[in-house]
């Protein structure tokens, strides 16, 4: 499965490999079918975000290696440079909706942003960096040896990646908060047991945000590392013309993200029910924001 990073095939500034390509359809193919089945089994409605990053995932593979052996499927292209680059988002668009579920369970006096504005700010700021990402990205693939709208596609790309790396950079810190003024509250001690349980999907987010935030970071230097030449066809930068940095940074982290949602599901540690909490009531539906729990 070696890659070749001499020369250049079709629509990519190397020699892209194939096998690496289908090798990873297959692999977020088994994720697919196994979230899937978890979210079935587990009643787990609200993982349906993850289910469509992993779906993007997936087709962006397919369609990636139509593209490297049929180098006239401008579609193709378009379609897998699109989906890759916009499908950690959705998985970002996950994580700020599962600690918003352990906030509501847990109790949201311990977080410094109420749950239910986590998916208002943070889940709107993703979908706006998922559309310009989006944009961006099908403008570049879509740029056919035109300069100029591969510029405009660096920008446009840039911003949304710059937006999701900081917006999620912030959920971190809310996060993190949350997860040492709960651990350390006395108010929780009846309830050390399931919180000791919760720790495996804690340690489940933390891997998946670490991973995100490389994948991200990674993204913003390969186009912020672009630069256009005077008289040539195409654009200079290490990353844009190496293929395999794009798999070990952004196809393996993904991996691992999604991975770690099915060795430790939500669906094992949080009610499907949305507003149960973990003292056996439920969050008043007048006042869900200010919810005191007391020991049963």
């Amino acid at each position: 499965m070696g890659f070749k990073e001499n020369g250049s095939n079709g629509f990519f500034f190397y020699d892209a490999s194939n096998a690496a390509a289908i090798i990873f359809a297959i692999i977020f193919g088994a994720l697919l079918a196994l979230h899937c089945w978890q979210s079935v089994k587990y009643k787990t409605t609200f993982m349906i975000v993850l289910i469509i990053s992993v779906v993007l995932e997936f087709f962006g593979y397919i369609t990636r290696s139509i593209s490297i052996t049929n180098t006239d499927a401008l579609w193709a292209n378009i379609a897998s440079q699109t989906t890759l680059i916009v499908a950690p988002a959705f998985l970002a668009a996950q994580d700020y909706m599962i600690i918003g579920r352990v906030m509501a369970y847990v109790g949201s006096q311990y977080g410094i942003i109420n749950h239910n504005k986590i998916t208002k700010i943070f889940v709107g700021a993703d979908v706006l960096a998922i559309i310009t990402q989006a944009g961006g990205g099908a403008m570049l693939a879509g740029a056919q040896g035109d300069i100029d709208q591969m510029k405009k596609a660096k920008n446009i790309l840039l911003g949304g990646l710059v937006l999701q790396v900081i917006t999620f950079a912030f959920f971190a810190f809310v996060a993190i908060s949350f997860d040492l003024r709960s651990s350390r509250a006395p108010e929780l001690k009846p309830y050390a047991s399931e919180m000791r349980k919760m720790r495996k999907l804690w340690y489940a987010f933390y891997l998946s945000a670490v991973l995100v935030t490389v994948r991200s970071i990674y993204r913003t230097a390969e186009f912020g590392e672009v630069s256009f030449e005077p008289g040539k066809s195409t654009p200079d930068g290490y990353a844009l013309t190496h293929e395999w940095l794009m798999y070990v940074l952004d196809s393996v982290p993904i991996f691992l993200s999604t991975a770690a949602f099915n060795l430790y599901h939500p669906g094992e540690f949080l009610p499907a029910r949305k507003g149960s909490t973990i003292d056996g009531r439920q969050e008043a539906a007048s006042n869900k924001s200010d919810v005191a729990l007391q020991p049963v």
